[in-house]
């Protein structure tokens, strides 16, 4: 390995953004002086992310985006990329992928930053090192053990206070296109058996004492993961008339401040913008027509 042709590009120090697919070289990578970022892990017997290690995961994901992203471009172009590879072909596997490569570059537009770029960099050294005050204030008030006691049944339609925003701005709520472009799926997720958007109010906003805003208001939403079919996680946002101020979750990544996860930016995309254009095409809806229920002989 001290004679790789990639050591030749590497100096002691440099900083290395890797997924959880390289933990077993961690140790190796930091033994030759390379600084390792990865997403963080749960602990033993934990069941959500703290704050700070919330915030470091996305901090990471936010850089290898492009990684990400580039890698789908591949195997999305080329079969031959998205399976394992037979012994027989190995001896031709990098002159493949160069070639793969060589095509991509001469044919699909190189990735840009985005327009919002600088706001979104201003946005990160705000929040990065921000506690979630909300979070630490449903764990005080135990409020996910209390049903239906501390908070009243409504439908979402009936928030009108709610701050509205554009596109843009939920790019920057969110820090990145990735958690909008979900959010569609989780609002036509929510709304699927019963046909309405479905909140809880907390009855008593005036006991909300964790910032020096006033005439806050505290909703629930209650959103099924996509990935546990009896997994629903409680989200909770606090907000008044101009801005959101405070945001938790009940997921592994629900106390980040540095955006926020996919249910919060759903309940945040229907409120503030997704109820005010109209009719939502529901994504990827022709599904339901494609499954036919046979009739029992």
């Amino acid at each position: 390995m001290e004679d790789a042709p990639i050591r030749w590009f590497l100096e002691p120090d440099d900083v290395m953004i890797l997924d959880r697919g390289f933990r077993d070289a961690l140790g190796y990578t930091e033994e030759h002086g390379f600084t390792v970022c990865t997403p963080q892990s749960l602990g033993r017997h934990e069941r959500q992310l703290s704050t700070e290690a919330a915030n470091k995961s996305r901090l990471v994901t936010l850089v290898r985006w492009v990684v990400e992203t580039v890698n789908g471009r591949m195997k999305q172009s080329f079969k031959i990329f998205r399976h394992k590879y037979f012994n027989i072909a190995l001896p031709n596997a990098m002159i493949d992928f160069k070639i793969a490569a060589a095509l991509i570059n001469a044919t699909i537009e190189s990735y840009g930053d985005n327009p919002l770029t600088e706001i979104f960099i201003e946005k990160i050294d705000q929040n990065v090192t921000r506690p979630n005050l909300l979070a630490d204030y449903v764990d005080e008030q135990r409020l996910n053990a209390q049903k239906n006691v501390a908070f009243q049944r409504i439908e979402a339609t009936s928030i009108e206070d709610f701050p509205r925003m554009t596109h843009d701005e939920l790019l920057i709520f969110s820090i990145g296109t990735y958690h909008v472009k979900l959010a569609r799926s989780y609002c036509f997720q929510h709304v699927r058996e019963t046909g309405v958007y479905t909140m809880e109010v907390y009855r008593h906003p005036d006991t909300v004492n964790i910032n020096d805003e006033e005439g806050n208001m505290l909703i629930r939403c209650r959103i099924q993961s996509r990935h546990v079919q009896a997994r629903i996680y409680y989200c909770y946002i606090l907000y008044n008339r101009n801005a959101i101020t405070e945001y938790c979750c009940s997921c592994i990544h629900g106390r980040r401040t540095l955006g926020s996860c996919a249910h919060i930016i759903s309940i945040v995309y229907y409120l503030s913008w997704g109820r005010y254009q109209g009719d939502l095409d529901e994504p990827a809806g022709f599904l339901d027509s494609v499954c036919i229920e046979l009739e029992e002989y």
